[in-house]
């Protein structure tokens, strides 16, 4: 019926997908394996062993097993023509099943204009597809409300680089055909650039924690916002000979600026997805000057869901307002590691502030003067209002600091005479020792360490306000700062 030299696989009357081929002959020729298919293999075993050691005569058993599947059993065999499209048959059978993933879809799409151009197939898949056919893939991940595969996410998100258009989670599909029948791209060429994309997401996804991009990204994923991700993408994927590092550092700290600006002064992320999508449309034009690109179009967003925050406006927000009860906490604690960042130097001990899901919990948010001050903390003597002004004063920036999740419960709310002295023993931060255990640089103020006031709390506040403003500076100080190699690997 068939070459066996030439077409060996013909064998096979079921024949399934790229990714699982390998193991299919694997186990068809009853060598075992390591994957979903052998595990398969592996429980029908299991099973029907089972289910003959309860009979007392198992061959018959096994023939009525044998008989059910071979006469019983109903199979669905669709015979097609010399012109009919397997790839458009198989999309209208699964339309009336469960649903497939947007990215299946696509794939299909692809693999049917690839087969329809007479390219090898079997070349493309394996050269550029097969590893989003890989778990890493399919994990899933949730973005705003939706739970998608992160190979969706992934393509929503290049997609919406390459159109600069805005689309719902569902119209992925839809949106893609849509532009490929637009773009007139080689198939191949699509996938070529979804898999240089896919390392550069990788790469943007796996990025180490330390220096100008990897804070920022950590920062990113802490804020919860992924709405920058086309404009990552379209950044990375610029070759340095287009756009040099330092100016690719320089537009990353405009958009961290812009983000950390925003969420610290609780400001809306509603019309994120039209500013970012407007930012890759402005670099687009300026791909050698994507740095002052980005800075020019965030420096003209107007309103209240699009401004980017005036140093006035960052500065008194992080002097005056109870940050820590108006905030989500993650908010509260970026701001506080940053500082800490900037306080270090080259003659500090060179120890990485815990950041992340695992090892960022290790250090909490600590109240210097306690949220349940009137235990041990009296208001001084001349105060009028007898403290009235500490319940949202203790929420301020000036009297927040890191500590060890050990240490927090056990400073709790005691007097400041004894919480000095437990900082001063296990605290290694500068933010503690160098704002707080003694007096800010031009700080004017004598015996700072005998007491914590709200004189203290003011000017300690002053200060890391205006730390902040070098860590998130805005668009003037941002095209003065050449941004060298030594700055951006604080």
């Amino acid at each position: 019926m068939f070459d066996r030299a030439k077409h060996p696989d013909h064998l096979y009357k079921v024949w399934p997908t790229n990714a699982d081929r390998d193991e299919f002959r694997t186990v068809m020729r009853g060598e075992g394996g390591a994957g979903r298919l052998a595990e398969a293999v592996a429980y029908f075993q299991q099973e029907i062993d089972a289910w003959l050691a309860e009979a007392a005569e198992p061959e018959d058993r096994l023939g009525m097993l044998v008989q059910t599947l071979r006469e019983q059993l109903r199979l669905v065999i669709i015979d097609l023509e010399e012109h009919d499209d397997a790839q458009v048959v198989f999309e209208t059978l699964n339309s009336r099943g469960t649903p497939l993933e947007h990215a299946d879809l696509i794939k299909n799409l692809l693999f049917r204009d690839a087969e329809r151009a007479g390219a090898d197939v079997d070349r493309l898949y394996k050269t550029y597809w097969a590893p989003f056919d890989q778990d890493e893939w399919r994990v899933e991940q949730t973005t705003g409300r939706i739970t998608r595969s992160r190979l969706d996410v992934f393509l929503t998100y290049w997609l919406t680089m390459r159109t600069q258009r805005e689309f719902t989670a569902s119209a992925l599909f839809k949106e893609f055909e849509r532009w490929l029948l637009s773009s007139a791209v080689a198939t191949e060429d699509v996938f070529a650039e979804l898999t240089r994309y896919a390392e550069i997401y990788d790469l943007i996804d796996d990025h180490p924690l330390h220096g100008v991009e990897g804070r920022f990204l950590y920062r990113m994923k802490v804020l919860q916002t992924s709405t920058p991700m086309p404009l990552l993408l379209f950044l990375y994927g610029l070759d340095e000979t287009v756009l040099p590092l330092e100016r690719r550092r320089r537009a990353i700290r405009a958009i961290d600026s812009y983000l950390v600006r925003r969420a610290l002064l609780n400001l809306s992320t509603r019309d994120y997805n039209n500013v970012f999508r407007d930012l890759v449309a402005a670099v687009a034009r300026q791909p050698d000057h994507a740095d002052e690109a980005v800075i020019k179009a965030l420096s003209a967003m107007q309103g209240h869901h699009r401004h980017w925050p005036s140093d006035y406006e960052f500065r008194a927000t992080l002097e005056q307002d109870p940050i820590y009860s108006r905030l989500v906490r993650r908010s509260v604690r970026i701001l506080l590691e940053a500082l800490e960042d900037e306080l270090r130097t080259d003659h500090t001990e060179q120890l990485t502030v815990p950041v992340g899901e695992q090892v960022g919990a290790k250090l909490t948010i600590e109240h210097v003067m306690p949220q349940s001050w009137r235990d041990n903390w009296p208001p001084l003597e001349n105060d009028p209002s007898e403290g009235a002004d500490r319940d949202e004063l203790v929420h301020t920036l000036g009297n927040l600091t890191l500590v060890t999740a050990r240490l927090n419960p056990t400073l709790g709310n005691m007097a400041w005479e004894d919480k000095r002295q437990w900082l001063g023993k296990h605290s290694l931060l500068r933010l503690t020792h160098g704002t707080l255990l003694s007096a800010p640089p031009n700080t004017d103020v004598s015996d700072w360490a005998t007491t914590w006031d709200e004189h203290r709390i003011r000017t300690r506040g002053t200060y890391l306000a205006s730390l902040s403003l070098d860590v998130w500076p805005h668009a003037d100080d941002l095209r003065t700062d050449p941004l060298s190699s030594e700055s951006s690997s604080k």
